[in-house]
């Protein structure tokens, strides 16, 4: 199969599968009736195989799905069902934005950041595809509990976001410990500009590329260009995405009003933010927080 035999037929949003604010995750047990033609995601979803058959395919082929296999869709990933025969699925899915802020943690994973946040975080060299996995009996009864207790978790008036994301990256660990395939990971001096950045977004300072890259023995120009190679963003670039990443995760919360987000991030204002957001996002902020049905009653910003 090459890469121009499935092209998506439709896209479904956060909207369908219930994503929001207070929901920012959200996990359901399914049949799946029939064949489900290519289509794509605008979040990642995750999806368990507990009983039946089907054929799973991608731009990359195609797979035999069986209790115990998982997808991993990311966000504009392409795929579709064929050949269903009494499959029941478990399907997760969440908010990169609220996921990825404090994603450093996450890194020491192998395997985590790559299969469940890469899209979101990092330019994409190529296509989004999904990726399949097989769990053992065990483990897949292990992540199943761990499942039922997110889902019983949200049907609470007021879901707790640390037990949500505790449980949310239990699972993403022990999926990306079965994962056969894991990317490398960064040289360590690429590692070592990411966690610079990363300090200085989380702390609304300015980033200089300048005196990062003294301690090396290339050029910034030149470390810039390595730096793209390796995460398809210059510095500078990653530097601003990350930025408004956590700007995103942030408005989610509505005691944070625009104004507020804009200088704990260290931009020069509210106005100069909401441009940037408007550049990375598509949508200013206001938008954004009526997107994920964000109540800004007392903080109209």
């Amino acid at each position: 199969m090459n890469d121009s035999s499935i092209k998506a037929v439709y896209t479904i949003n956060h909207s369908f599968v219930h994503l929001s604010a207070t929901h920012p995750l959200n996990v359901e047990w399914l049949t799946v009736p029939g064949d489900i033609p290519p289509h794509d995601h605008d979040y990642y979803e995750v999806s368990f195989v507990r009983k039946g058959r089907a054929r799973h395919l991608t731009e990359s082929g195609m797979d035999i799905l069986a209790p115990g296999s998982v997808v991993v869709v990311p966000p504009r990933g392409v795929h579709a069902f064929t050949r269903i025969q009494g499959m029941e699925v478990i399907n997760l899915y969440y908010l990169s934005e609220w996921i990825a802020a404090g994603w450093r943690e996450q890194w020491a994973e192998r395997g985590l950041v790559p299969l469940f946040l890469a899209q979101a975080i990092f330019e994409q060299r190529s296509s989004p595809r999904p990726t399949v996995l097989q769990l053992a009996a065990r483990e897949t009864a292990v992540i199943e509990t761990e499942l039922e207790e997110i889902r019983d978790e949200l049907k609470r008036s007021q879901p707790s976001p640390l037990l949500l994301k505790a449980s949310l990256l239990k699972v993403l660990v022990r999926l990306s410990r079965a994962n056969e395939s894991p990317q490398d990971v960064f040289p360590e001096w690429v590692w070592s500009v990411i966690a610079d950045i990363e300090h200085r977004v989380d702390n609304g300072r300015q980033f200089d590329l300048h005196a990062l890259l003294r301690r090396w023995s290339f050029t910034p120009d030149h470390g810039s260009r390595l730096f793209r190679q390796f995460t398809g963003l210059s510095p500078q670039a990653y530097y601003q995405r990350r930025r408004i990443q956590r700007a995103g995760a942030l408005l989610l919360d509505a005691t944070n009003s625009a104004t507020r987000v804009a200088a704990e991030l260290g931009f020069a204002d509210a106005a100069h933010f909401s441009r940037l957001f408007t550049r990375h996002m598509g949508l200013g902020p206001r938008d954004y927080r009526r997107k994920y049905v964000v109540s800004t009653t007392s903080n109209p910003k």
